[in-house]
């Protein structure tokens, strides 16, 4: 078995693909964000955040497709992403492998605060991964200033790279460079409540909501767009926010202390299960000898 994450086509590819074909070797493609369709580029992050031109992006995406083009077997990670590549590609077998943790992270103890010395010492935290997320910050500022200015005890922490302003809360912010996988969890362990604000777009609907994920396996909450993949998470992470009003709404309701303290327990146990990789590895284990 050889998985192929986000291929991208080139004649070197094609004969790999093709061989492993003609040994008999299954193979599969695996796609995790909507990059394939080229009829939808122009909501490509880069595109929106001025990172990449809409043509370059148009090519990527049609070596994507082509590449996608010469698997049968496709795995995707969230519900939103299979419906595209059906819609694409009718005939290939396509399953749905939800984002989890890292395994690694089974072992790791909380190290941080305790739920009450959190809400004591409030801390937001955003982790943008990417230069591309400025637009998608921008959804949840106006809220984010108006709770800030009026709760000057509050703090945000942004870990990663991000233009923005937030005026007149400047000594209530942090920011610092993206840290590397093996630290990560550390951004969790004093947070209060995580941010995983999100554009609307075709893009961003067929987003995982890793982010929720992440904070979640901590007990943290998520205030997060509306999509599809965070759905399954309501009531075990993610708190879908729907405009300036409601965002400031559910962090003052994430100050009392009985509301948070119940949230957080119950988010641990729920996600967990969830966002398993071991069960999740076994169900694509399943699926993949089921088509071979």
């Amino acid at each position: 078995m050889v998985v192929f994450h986000r291929p991208r086509w080139s004649l070197r590819l094609q004969a790999l693909v093709r061989w492993l074909q003609w040994r008999e070797v299954p193979v599969v493609a695996d796609f995790d964000d909507l990059v394939f369709d080229v009829s939808l580029a122009e909501f490509s992050p880069g595109v929106r955040n001025s990172q990449l031109s809409l043509e370059k992006t148009r090519q990527q995406y049609r070596l994507n497709h082509r590449a996608l083009a010469l698997f049968k077997r496709v795995t995707v990670s969230t519900v939103p992403l299979h419906e595209h590549v059906l819609a694409l590609l009718p005939s290939v077998a396509v399953h749905v492998m939800p984002n989890a943790v890292h395994w690694r992270w089974h072992a790791l103890a909380a190290e941080g605060q305790g739920v009450t010395a959190r809400l004591s010492r409030p801390l937001i935290t955003y982790l943008p991964g990417t230069r591309s997320h400025d637009r998608d910050f921008h959804c949840f500022a106006e809220g984010l200033q108006a709770f800030l200015t009026d709760h000057p005890a509050v703090r945000l922490a942004v870990t990663g790279p991000l233009t923005f302003s937030l005026p007149g809360v400047a000594g209530q912010l942090s920011v610092r460079d993206k840290l590397p996988f093996a630290r990560f969890h550390a951004c969790f362990q004093d947070a209060w409540v995580n941010l995983a604000p999100l554009e609307a777009t075709p893009f961003t609907r067929c987003k995982s909501a890793l982010k929720v994920i992440e904070a979640g396996w901590w007990g943290i909450p998520t205030l997060c767009s509306p999509i599809p993949d965070a759905a399954r998470f309501t009531g075990s992470g993610a708190l879908p926010v729907q405009d300036a009003g409601d965002l400031y709404h559910q962090l003052s309701e994430l100050l009392e202390p009985a509301c948070y303290h119940a949230l957080s327990d119950t988010i641990r146990t729920t996600i967990r299960p969830m966002v398993d990789v071991r069960l999740l590895a076994g169900e694509w284990l399943q699926w993949v000898q089921e088509k071979v």
